[in-house]
């Protein structure tokens, strides 16, 4: 037995397929489900800050935004603009299920028409900010003050 005889995965890096994406990309629903998950305390950063085009979550949203800007997720993002292949299309490649296909056709184009329609209220659903962690947990107020009456977040902008 060489080392080369066993298969080897790289699976510690792996996502969900595009495939899987673009369904979770289909409605505002879904999309305001994957943004606003409950707390849990397995996932980083407790499961808030999520990107739903790479499927992959942070510890905050300053990751996240950098990550937003990054070439990995912008070449994510533009492989999702293109509806993935299917197992429906190959069969009526072949000449099976073409009923269905035809179906699963003007249901996408129905679909995408809504998303041209609703395109900004998309965008600003994926594009949604969350505070810090502890301002979530409750811990700290949004707009807490240092001892001289200062916004705390003010001077951490600056």
């Amino acid at each position: 037995m060489g080392r080369y005889s066993i298969k080897r995965y790289k699976t510690k890096r792996r996502t969900k397929d595009l495939d899987l994406i673009f369904d979770d990309l289909s409605s505002q629903e879904k999309i305001q489900k994957l943004k606003n998950q409950p707390i849990d305390e397995t996932l980083p950063g407790l499961g808030q800050y999520y990107c739903i085009e790479c499927a992959k979550y942070y510890e905050n949203q300053l990751s996240l935004d950098r990550h937003t800007k990054s070439k990995v997720h912008k070449r994510r993002a533009k492989q999702l603009k293109v509806k993935p292949y299917t197992n429906l299309e190959a069969e009526a490649a072949s000449g099976v299920n073409m009923l269905k296909f035809m179906e699963s056709v003007e249901k996408f184009k129905q679909l995408e028409q809504y998303k041209k329609e609703h395109h900004e209220e998309f965008n600003e659903l994926i594009s949604q900010k969350k505070p810090e962690l502890d301002v979530i947990l409750g811990i700290k107020d949004d707009n807490e003050t240092n001892d001289n009456g200062e916004n705390v977040d003010a001077m951490i902008d600056e």
